[in-house]
């Protein structure tokens, strides 16, 4: 069996605080040096703005916002880097299931993974699994440790160029326990950013209800409530194919509460956050994108020859009505919606 791609659905870089986000793992170009984890998340607070999975605004309120919070970071922290080493690995490893046969033209190795980053979060996890949730972490942590340790070795191996003179001996040797640590952890990653989505909801909406009751409709409940709306459209317009029909339905919410967002921004313009100037192009940025990907799904306009060649990591987002478009456009709001909670 081969398994080449490092994620299928696009999904989100989870945050501090109430929105989860989504950063897909597969717009990374895997030839290029690593990079800093993606943006992960986009703030929201009562006071300040929302958040991809989470920076939230005002506090939770809920007893297990804290270890929530604890395991978003940690997602945040050491997901993409996980994924980013494996995807270096699979672009020139070209057969998962045999491995390197020692005459490849070009070998990367893998990118480096960060043990003491992870033996930090092994230790608040920690705790006893009261939760399905708790359950997804300590499965999440435990397979990212064991796979962590064989990519250190086996960067430490390609990174020296020790292939060279054992003939790819070592490297044949560690690819079956390699291939299959990155199997298990890109399963236990998925089902982790899930869990973890399913309870940061549960935390964002109690959140905007609380501050709609309190604070009624202004800029810090609607930069929230549109957050939650772009982060459900991106859910669904991310994927390889839709229902067209439910996401112009989504799309036109998102649209209402942008607008209205905008419309006080400007009629309050002397209250309004340090930085909305710069999340409200980002939305627009993001509008536009999300329109173009419905349009190509509901007019089913296929991707012309140029367009499928520039359909790869690192320049997807170019083509008007990919996926890594409207990816790239939504995790820029994220970030400019997280630069405002600082």
């Amino acid at each position: 069996m081969t398994h080449k791609s490092t994620t299928a659905h696009t999904l989100a870089c989870i945050s501090l605080a109430l929105l989860a986000t989504a950063c897909s793992k597969k717009n990374e170009d895997p030839s290029a040096p690593a990079m800093a984890s993606m943006p992960a998340v986009a703030s929201v607070a009562a006071s300040t703005p929302a958040a991809t999975a989470s920076n939230a605004a005002a506090k939770p309120a809920e007893a297990g916002s804290s270890k929530l919070q604890d395991y978003i970071a940690c997602y945040n922290k050491l997901d993409g880097d996980a994924h980013r080493s494996i995807a270096r690995y699979q672009s020139w490893v070209k057969d998962m299931d045999k491995g390197p046969n020692g005459k490849e033209m070009v070998v990367y190795g893998l990118y480096k993974i960060d043990m003491d980053d992870i033996a930090k979060c092994k230790a608040s996890f920690g705790k006893a699994a009261q939760s399905k949730l708790d359950n997804a972490a300590t499965a999440y942590i435990d397979i990212l440790s064991e796979l962590g340790a064989l990519v250190t070795e086996a960067e430490v191996y390609y990174s020296r160029d020790n292939y060279k003179d054992d003939a790819f001996a070592k490297g044949k040797k560690l690819h079956g326990p390699l291939a299959d640590a990155m199997k298990r952890f890109e399963e236990k990653s998925n089902v982790f950013s899930n869990e973890i989505e399913v309870e940061n909801d549960k935390a964002l909406d109690a959140e905007m209800q609380q501050l709609e009751k309190s604070e009624g409709r202004q800029l810090p409940y609607l930069q929230m409530a549109l957050m939650s709306k772009a982060k459900q459209l991106v859910r669904l317009i991310g994927e390889e194919s839709f229902d067209a029909a439910a996401a112009g339905k989504l799309l036109a919410d998102y649209e209402s509460l942008t607008d209205e967002a905008i419309a006080y921004a400007k009629k309050n313009s002397e209250s309004a956050a340090s930085g909305w100037s710069t999340l409200e192009r980002a939305t627009e940025d993001y509008r536009k994108a999300a329109k173009e990907r419905v349009r190509r799904i509901r007019d089913k306009v296929a991707y012309s020859e140029g367009e499928k060649m520039m359909l790869k990591p690192g320049s997807g987002w170019m083509v008007e009505g990919s996926q890594e478009k409207v990816t790239k456009a939504y995790n820029a709001m994220i970030e400019a919606s997280n630069r405002m909670n600082r």
